[in-house]
């Protein structure tokens, strides 16, 4: 549920900036210092960021704020600059933007984000998604057979090339490329569709946001589970991916007026 905001007295803005974005995170605290009075600007990575406590984070475009996410912040959040699915501030509005929220005139949205386990004879990886979760081949068009499990029971198996579940703030992102169904933030669902199926009237499902799974039941390549276009492991027919909501990432929402 949306919620009412407030910086209180001497607030500290954290700007953080992900590696592959062409704005730089020095370059838009320095554009904030001069703009901001009373304000104190922290411009680094996240966890130099985090260690100074801030009051409100400013996050600029995706990298950053699936950072924050993996992070576990329960510090809100101003996306700024190209989002998929989330409300974001144009970077040349930002002074004011920031302004508007410190002065309280900013709404604050909770994002879902999802726990990813990934449990296999290797051991066990835990990673959090803030878009969109993805098992996909090593190799382009060599295809595998994936099965989908919700709450216990089988929703499908296919023959593809991969498999995405997205939030709602993902199925507007890549996941909308391969047909996944757009879901609004005002459900607790998740978007799931096939990637290139070897059948194309595969179907794409909206399920519920917790005990969802994928298994690979056969594989004619090596498959990754990739978390927010980060590989983070490989998996086998032994293997098991569970995905659910657990938490949230607070995104600040400023009126354009």
């Amino acid at each position: 549920m949306d919620a009412a905001w407030s910086a209180g007295e001497e607030p500290v803005v954290g700007v953080v900036d992900g590696p592959a974005d062409d704005t730089d995170a020095i370059e838009i605290g320095a554009r904030l210092e001069s703009a901001a009075a009373d304000v104190t600007i922290v411009s680094d990575e996240v966890d130099a960021v985090l260690e100074t406590e801030p009051s409100v984070l400013v996050a600029v475009g995706e990298a950053p704020l699936a950072a924050l996410a993996r992070a576990a912040v329960d510090i809100p959040v101003l996306p700024v600059g190209k989002v998929s699915g989330i409300e974001s501030v144009d970077p040349d509005r930002l002074p004011d933007a920031l302004e508007a929220a410190l002065e309280g005139d900013a709404v604050c949205h909770p994002r879902p984000v999802l726990d990813v386990t990934l449990e296999s004879n290797d051991g066990v990886v835990r990673d959090r998604a803030l878009f969109d979760v993805t098992l996909v081949t090593d190799e382009p068009a060599r295809i595998s057979e994936y099965g989908v499990h919700s709450r216990g029971q089988p929703v499908a198996t296919f023959r593809a090339d991969g498999v995405v579940a997205a939030t709602p703030a993902g199925s507007h992102g890549y996941a909308s490329t391969v047909d996944a169904p757009q879901v609004s933030a005002a459900i607790d669902a998740i978007a799931v569709a096939p990637i290139g199926p070897f059948v194309t009237q595969t179907r794409q499902w909206v399920l519920p946001d917790d005990d969802l799974a994928f298994t690979v039941e056969r594989n004619e390549n090596d498959v990754r589970l990739v978390v927010d276009d980060r590989s983070v492991g490989s998996v086998t027919m032994d293997a098991r991916v569970t995905v659910s909501v657990t938490d949230t990432l607070s995104t600040l929402v400023v009126p354009e007026t």
